[in-house]
């Protein structure tokens, strides 16, 4: 693997982990998410994957990031899912009790966070390599 993508890789997983520290400092973990009728939007959290994984693409710069990008993104979902589903309690709601209910009931949230997260680092790469006068692969 090339440094830089792995540079990429490091920043953009610190970027996450600032932000998730950031937004609990401020209390805004619980109170982010948009209930829609297909599930719940947190805007704060793909909002943070488009930044994160934009500023891994600048590092990198490189068209391969974008596929880490989205390997990074689907490690991090599949921690939270099993995390929400071993956490879980008797009492808690049937989707948030086995794997499939929780990945149901995150599958929006899921797509959108993927989706920005491949634009980030797209965005990020493009503008780098633009700068800098290289070719975009």
């Amino acid at each position: 693997m090339d440094k830089r993508i792995l540079l990429g890789c490091l920043s953009a997983a610190g970027m996450l982990l600032l932000f998730g520290i950031f937004t609990k400092y401020l209390g805004l973990d619980s109170r982010q998410a948009i209930q829609t009728g297909l599930g719940a939007i947190p805007l704060i959290d793909v909002f943070a994957a488009l930044i994160a994984m934009g500023i891994g693409g600048a590092i990198a710069r490189h068209a391969h990031f974008r596929w880490v990008a989205l390997l990074l993104m689907v490690a991090m979902w599949s921690l939270t899912l099993f995390t929400i589903v071993s956490m879980a309690m008797p009492d808690s709601p049937l989707p948030m009790r086995t794997m499939a209910g929780a990945l149901r009931y995150n599958a929006l949230a899921i797509v959108l966070s993927l989706t920005a997260a491949f634009g980030g680092a797209l965005m990020g790469e493009r503008i780098m390599r633009r700068g800098k006068g290289f070719a975009v692969r």
